[in-house]
């Protein structure tokens, strides 16, 4: 029989979980990829948000609803090298009897590198479960949930947005370039195009997974050592007694709570 047993409902442990997302903060990563004919490197954040809580028993946690609010700041670069023919100078030459003609070297005008920058934000929504992991941290017993498997992202409209918005900026980019600037932006489109919402989706899919792929949440922190009783006399120190063991389960009786039982030593 443990000494401390605590029991929230449904409603308690989901203000638990919403206390736990704002300690978590903002989480970031960055990285590469490539989309058709671009590569992209980018730097990505992410916090979470909301939820309600569905606890089942004995030891699962079911989020529902929860938010990833991210921010992606993608870096695009187009090697027009790639997508143009070489444009070079014809060669002149001068025949000289006797002797091998002379020639004008051969000159060929490179293309550049159309490098674009694409900040976008976005809010995506998912339901996943998770366990509970009651465990010792230094001097803090720390009960944490951790996501199981990894969650379906519904990220088709913020693949659409960014398809367009990258097609517009690059059109931008490419339409100074002199006499074929307008068709070269025309042909930029029509590779946006392309790739379609799919492409995007395959890079903006592994990036936000990485955020919730073994995501784990603190929703309760309790120091090993317990004050029961404050010092109230400088020779009346305070009471202590010591955690030995927190363990952390849903239990179903007239309605589903998250238990948590301790044991005490003095």
């Amino acid at each position: 029989m443990p000494d401390i047993l605590v029991a929230a409902d449904e409603v308690a442990a989901t203000e638990l979980l919403h206390d736990g997302e704002s300690a978590l903060g903002v989480i970031t990563d960055s990285g590469s990829g490539s989309l058709g004919p671009f590569t992209a490197s980018y730097t990505a954040s992410a916090s979470l948000a909301n939820g309600s809580v569905d606890l089942l028993p004995p030891n699962i946690i079911r989020v529902a609803n929860c938010e990833l609010r991210f921010s992606v700041s993608f870096s695009f670069s187009l090697d027009l090298d790639t997508i143009l023919p070489r444009l070079c100078l014809p060669r002149i030459c001068i025949p000289i009897p006797f002797f091998d003609d002379i020639c004008t070297p051969r000159i060929c005008i490179p293309w550049p590198t159309i490098t674009v920058s694409l900040p976008f934000s976005d809010v995506v929504t998912f339901t996943s479960d998770f366990t509970l992991n009651a465990h010792l941290d230094g001097s803090n017993w720390l009960v944490d949930v951790v996501i199981v498997g990894i969650p379906s992202l519904t990220i088709g409209p913020a693949s659409a947005a960014i398809l367009i918005a990258l097609g517009f900026a690059v059109a931008a980019a490419v339409a100074w370039i002199p006499f074929i600037g307008p068709f070269l932006a025309a042909a930029v489109a029509a590779i946006t195009l392309a790739i379609g919402v799919a492409g995007v989706t395959g890079l903006l899919g592994p990036i936000l997974t990485a955020f919730v792929s073994g995501l784990t949440i603190n929703v309760y922190t309790q120091p090993r050592v317990f004050e029961i009783l404050p010092a109230s006399l400088p020779l009346d120190p305070a009471v202590n007694v010591n955690l030995d063991l927190i363990a952390a389960s849903v239990s179903r009786t007239d309605e589903d709570e998250l238990i948590l039982t301790a044991d005490i030593s003095a």
